[in-house]
């Protein structure tokens, strides 16, 4: 089935190359290198991402490389169909030969409609580009909702690298001339990705990121790509209700890793916990310092 497309040999290139420049990791063979706040090296294919260009069951080379070291692997796992409560899996709507129309008929469920129909009367509009003035306001929404979630935020400067490695979009909604919803488009052949997305909650009765799904989906319709993912949910979670709302399918996501805890949802709850208390002005100096330590954030 084609929704369970990976990602291609050149994305992966390139991401690596973006990761590199940004964070200053070496590369090991396949992998490359993130040192824990330790100091202690673990072997990553690959950082960052949600999955890779590899399989659950196609990962014996990897493993055999990897031997005798710490390592983490992320992996699609197209033949799990059988989800837990809990664990990772990556959002896919099928696009392929449709319109924003069909999909509406056909794909998004009821009480979505009807929030995207709201959205259109809200006076919303949006950009999409990768100008510093886009970023900015991406970044500006990026970091707040990255504390509300009690999760460490990447630095501005990897958010103004990534259009300079990937085929990337940033997509911002505005309500008079203010940014209340945004996100990252990366491309890759006819797959659309979003790994990261933020809002304003102050606005949530205008329906922003309704606007602003709809508005990714319609341009990647326009790019003639066949797969829109949304990026990796909790299955049975908060942001997996929402993206099932469009008629997007669970695929699995398993990281093969020599750390037993290798659950992202459940491994930082505490610290998640902690993180939110801290004051904004806090976490925005702390945390870019920290994500370079974090490879599987």
């Amino acid at each position: 089935m084609y929704l369970t497309k990976l990602h291609s040999n050149q994305f992966i290139t390139q991401w690596k190359k973006l990761l590199q420049a940004s964070f200053g990791y070496e590369e090991y063979m396949d992998f490359l290198i993130v040192r824990t706040i330790t100091g202690k090296k673990v072997l990553s294919y690959l950082p960052l991402l949600n999955y890779t260009d590899r399989e659950s069951e196609n990962i014996d080379d990897l493993l055999e490389l990897s031997k005798d070291n710490e390592f983490s692997i992320r992996t699609l796992n197209v033949d799990n169909q059988k989800f837990e409560i809990g664990k990772p899996v990556t959002m896919r709507l099928d696009i392929k030969e449709k319109n924003f129309d069909d999909l509406m008929k056909n794909s998004i469920v009821s009480k979505c409609r009807n929030q995207v129909r709201k959205s259109k009367k809200s006076d919303l509009y949006f950009e999409i580009g990768n100008n510093k003035e886009q970023i900015s306001d991406f970044y500006y929404l990026f970091s707040k909702t990255m504390h509300n979630y009690g999760t460490p935020s990447f630095s501005k400067s990897f958010f103004e690298e990534i259009p300079l490695y990937m085929d990337s979009n940033y997509l911002i909604t505005y309500k008079d001339n203010v940014p209340i919803a945004a996100l990252l488009m990366l491309y890759d052949e006819t797959l659309a990705w979003i790994p990261w997305a933020a809002s304003n909650r102050e606005y949530t009765n205008l329906c922003p990121n309704h606007f602003l799904y709809m508005s990714a989906i319609i341009k990647a319709i326009s790019d003639d790509k066949e797969i829109f993912d949304f990026g990796r949910s909790e299955y049975g979670g908060h942001t997996y209700k929402f993206k099932s709302q469009w008629g997007a399918k669970p695929i699995g996501i398993t990281v093969v890793s020599s750390n037993k805890d290798n659950n992202v949802y459940s491994k930082y709850k505490f610290v998640s916990k902690v993180w939110k208390k801290l004051p904004f002005a806090v976490t925005s100096l702390i945390g870019p310092k920290l994500t370079k330590y974090l490879e599987d954030l």
